[in-house]
């Protein structure tokens, strides 16, 4: 009993998921109604069609890039057909936005642009909506798939139950077949009958078929399409459970046969991509070979100085531009040549101006250098002499001091010299004293020593040796008187000669004291000469060091008229070379420069000769001392 009501409380779960499953799968299969189940049919059919319509647009077009955006969209389609993944549809979002976004030019004109935009909004349209509805038939067969799944484990616990009721019925039937054979034997008998038949019928009716369902079931989710599905024309539960298997097979063969095409929509897709982007390729290759050659003969020209040429033969759309804009540039390089040619022309008359204002300016620079260095000659030699003149006379005054020095240092001399005669005849008048004292002692001595011979003469021989001792004493008194005498003498004679030397030594003290005076007044008047020819000497030096100025800034100017006039030469020669190269070149509309850029290098050889230096008219003359190492420095700068 307990056994029964189980079966039939899942039989009820059975019934209920089937409702639901047959719910879903009406709603999947009306998906796949409306997706479309041929290609021609429903949103598949309308998205078919709008491609068509964009493809048949695009037929007119002959950008590469633009057919290449477009494969790229159905690229993109078929992925997300196969895949059923949402990214496929935000690439093709994408790459339908940048495909609307090219540029006019890209479509061939605006025209073509405004049948082409408007399919490609229907295409994103219907796409969109398929894309839509299909991850809305993806989410119902999910579901779908969720509900089988639950009812997949009731049917098998069925299966089991049933299993096991037929066990047990087994064994009750074993059971009453013992308590049969007790009643009786035939009862038994027709009891187990209708049992076996029953058991039998109902494994037959229910069992197998659920079984084989379920296999069949299985062998879908594997995969295989082949396989028939049993029972499904039986008007039963089981024989809708075999329809609704059945529809599963179908709509999996139908997928098997989108993904089919779908691979092979892509790989022609793939191929068509390929060939069109090798057409491209080998098309802009040709493109490329008619510019460059193209380009290359202009540039060669170019090379050559032919300015006068143009492209005339169209380029490839692409590279048109490159044509125009080296026609232009060729004219645009003629033309600022020509004007060159125009301005050396001008150049040339306004060097050879400069030039011949350069030489006149010259010549007469050179004259007042000449001119201002026999100033300036002449000024050092008067400044040197009165130089000279000052140095003499501060000499002369120098020697005239000392001179006057002198004779006052004599004076005091001679004075001293007065004063050491007069204190010498003082010391002689003195000595003659000290001489006569001398003379008298002497004269006493003698006295004393005749005395005393007189006394020892009386004395006899007792008195002999003090005889003898006062005869010496006495000759000795004699010649202490004698050069008393003499020494008196000599003294004498020397006062007068000192009173003599006094007296010239007193002429002398005033010859000195009037030499003293006119050395002075001499010295005087040459202070005046040395201030007079100092002053002179100034004056004459800041004459001469304005002078020597003026001849530096003369030389300085000489220096830059010969600069300006090497400028002006240089200016010419360059000219003449401009000339040179510019004759080099062919220019629309002119002759060829090249015998008026011979004379100009011609007047430019004759501009550039050397002139004859500023120091050559001068070479005899004076050399400066003021300003001949200054000038030299000035030439060595410029």
């Amino acid at each position: 009993m307990l056994g029964s009501q189980s079966t039939l409380s899942q039989l009820q779960l059975i019934s209920e998921g089937y409702e639901r499953y047959l719910g879903e799968f009406a709603a999947v299969a009306d998906a796949n109604r409306t997706l479309g189940l041929e290609p021609t049919a429903g949103k598949e059919g309308a998205m078919r069609a709008a491609v068509h319509s964009i493809e048949e647009a695009l037929k007119a077009v002959t950008d590469k890039g633009l057919k290449a955006s477009m494969l790229t969209m159905r690229r993109h389609e078929k992925d997300f057909i196969m895949r059923r993944d949402h990214k496929y549809v935000e690439k093709h979002a994408e790459e339908v936005k940048a495909f609307a976004s090219l540029p006019a030019e890209t479509f061939g004109g605006k025209e073509n642009q405004g049948k082409i935009l408007p399919a490609l909004q229907n295409y994103s349209v219907a796409f969109a909506d398929y894309a839509a509805l299909a991850e809305n038939e993806t989410a119902l067969r999910t579901r779908m798939s969720e509900t089988f799944s639950t009812v997949e484990p009731i049917f098998e616990q069925m299966a089991t139950a049933i299993e096991a009721e037929k066990a047990e019925a087994e064994t009750e039937s074993a059971a009453m077949q013992q308590f049969a054979e007790k009643i009786a034997l035939g009862a038994v008998l027709a009891a187990i009958a209708i049992i076996a038949a029953t058991v039998f019928l109902v494994g037959r009716t229910i069992s197998a078929p659920i079984v084989a369902t379920t296999r069949s079931m299985t062998r879908l989710a594997d995969g295989d399409t082949t396989s028939v599905i049993p029972y499904a024309g039986r008007k039963d539960e089981i024989g809708e459970m075999a329809g609704a298997v059945e529809i599963f097979r179908q709509a999996a063969i139908a997928n098997q046969r989108l993904e089919a095409e779908a691979a092979q929509n892509r790989a022609h897709a793939d191929a068509e991509r390929v060939r069109l982007q090798e057409e491209a390729e080998a098309a802009a290759q040709a493109r490329l070979r008619q510019a460059t050659s193209g380009l290359a003969g202009g540039l060669q020209r170019l090379a050559a100085g032919d300015l006068a040429f143009q492209l005339s033969e169209p380029f490839a759309p692409d590279f048109e531009q490159l044509r125009h804009d080296l026609n232009s540039a060729v004219s645009r390089l003629g033309d600022a040549l020509a004007a060159v040619a125009d301005s050396s022309g001008s150049i040339d008359g306004g060097s050879r101006e400069i030039s011949e204002s350069a030489d006149d300016l010259s010549r007469r620079t050179e004259q007042q250098a000449a001119s201002l260095e026999e100033t300036a000659a002449a000024l050092d030699e008067i400044t040197a002499n009165v130089t000279s003149s000052t140095r003499r006379a501060e000499e002369a005054r120098v020697v005239a001091g000392e001179a006057n020095s002198s004779a006052a240092k004599s004076g005091v001399v001679v004075a001293s010299a007065v004063e050491a005669m007069r204190r010498i005849e003082s010391s002689s008048g003195q000595i003659s004293n000290i001489i006569g004292v001398i003379d008298e002692i002497a004269f006493q001595t003698n006295l004393l020593a005749l005395n005393a011979g007189v006394e020892a003469a009386r004395a006899g021989d007792a008195g002999k040796g003090f005889a003898v001792v006062a005869q010496e004493v006495r000759e000795l008194a004699q010649r202490s008187a004698k050069a008393a005498k003499e020494i008196k003498e000599l003294i004498r004679n020397s006062s007068v000669e000192v009173e003599g030397g006094v007296k010239l030594v007193r002429d002398t003290g005033e010859a000195l004291k009037a030499i003293g005076g006119h050395v002075a007044t001499i010295n005087q008047h040459m202070d005046a000469i040395a201030i007079s020819a100092r002053e002179q000497s100034v004056g004459l030096g800041e004459v001469n060091t304005a002078v020597n100025q003026m001849d530096q800034v003369t030389q300085k100017n000489a220096a830059m008229v010969e600069e300006a006039n090497a400028a002006s030469a240089q200016l010419a020669s360059e000219a003449g070379r401009l000339r040179e190269l510019i004759a080099r070149f062919t220019l629309p509309g002119r002759t060829n420069g090249a015998t008026a850029a011979s004379d100009l290098r011609a007047m430019a050889r004759t501009m550039a000769a050397p002139t004859a230096p500023v120091r050559a008219a001068s070479a005899t003359r004076p050399i400066s001392h003021g300003n001949a190492a200054v000038a030299q420095d000035d030439w060595q700068e410029f």
